[in-house]
């Protein structure tokens, strides 16, 4: 009960800023030549500084709150909460033989100050299923819905937090809830390149962020302008991104290039139409590892994935989680 209550009382305090919110924060042999000196202003390799965490730091989605609260999903089940910016953790819902066990992929919180999860899952040797679960009392319960994936199929949230909930729907279709408990939905956009109901619209492009950015493989990194594309940079050097923020002016994104081996990632800073910063990101195993990117209401970059969590503070890389 005490954890439920301080839970409450730093998202309630943090909530007060909700107007600063931000999401999270996408020919070869030239290719592979220009990897090996990528041109860029400054070339940096961080150095690492890791935290202790417990056995259980893969991190599927993380939502900045407000302030120095984050709320990290944790991708066995459950969530993690910070008020001190990732110097001090506690597990909510993640004990699977309890009651309260929460399992969802996604997290984002509204104008109304509810958190909304999703979990989806389109279905292989399975059937396909999307769930929604809110909590209209900081996290301390949660209520699910499910949805008849037939008749209606969310998979993303395409609302930045403090925003009225919109999600992304399988057909590419934006829905915007119009009532508070997830029971109405009326459609306010349409997105064609994330229609995953055809198999033309997709290709080979990389769409980030509700569609936000698309990366090409040859490249090309653009911000979409209405119904348009704008180029935002030409990065010769990747041809895969595994994600696209912005932050304080800046757009980063997250990319490697996998024509040559041993694979590099990069971590990019492009500011008025150039990459001015590159990172080499470290791995802590012997693969090639996506981050995710989010860039919160300080303005501070996170990256995470199945490892755990990382600030980016200058040329340093802090582990979180």
């Amino acid at each position: 009960m005490l954890l439920f209550q301080s839970f409450r009382h730093y998202c309630f305090l943090g909530l007060i800023a909700l107007s600063c919110l931000s999401s999270s924060c996408n020919s070869e042999s030239n290719q592979a030549e220009k990897a090996k000196q990528p041109q860029t202003s400054t070339r940096a390799k961080p150095k690492m500084v890791y935290k202790p965490t417990g056995p259980d730091k893969a991190v599927y989605d993380l939502l900045p709150v407000s302030g120095d609260t984050l709320i990290a999903v944790k991708w066995h089940g459950g969530l993690a909460l910070t008020t001190d910016a990732g110097l001090h953790w506690q597990s909510l819902h993640d004990q699977p033989q309890k009651h309260d066990f929460l399992y969802i992929k996604y997290l984002t919180i509204d104008q109304h100050h509810v958190l909304w999860g999703l979990d989806s899952w389109v279905g292989i040797h399975e059937p396909a299923y999307s769930r929604l679960a809110y909590s209209a009392d900081f996290g301390k319960t949660w209520k699910n819905i499910e949805f008849d994936t037939h008749k209606f199929f969310p998979y993303e949230f395409n609302s930045l937090p403090g925003e009225p909930l919109q999600v992304i729907a399988y057909d590419g279709k934006v829905h915007q809830m119009r009532d508070r408990i997830g029971k109405n939905w009326g459609v306010v956009d349409e997105i064609p390149e994330l229609n995953h109901s055809v198999n033309d619209t997709i290709g080979i492009d990389s769409y980030f962020s509700g569609g936000r950015y698309k990366f090409y493989s040859g490249g090309q990194l653009f911000s979409r302008i209405g119904t348009g594309w704008k180029l935002l940079t030409t990065v010769g050097f990747i041809n895969e991104v595994s994600d696209v923020c912005a932050c304080g002016g800046n757009t980063y994104l997250a990319g490697s290039n996998n024509a040559v081996f041993p694979t590099t990632e990069y971590l990019l800073r492009v500011r008025h139409g150039k990459v001015v910063d590159t990172t080499i990101l470290t791995s802590e195993s012997q693969y090639i590892e996506p981050k995710n990117l989010l860039c919160d209401n300080k303005g501070r970059l996170w990256l995470y994935n199945f490892r755990g969590i990382w600030q980016k503070s200058g040329d340093k890389l802090l582990k979180r989680y």
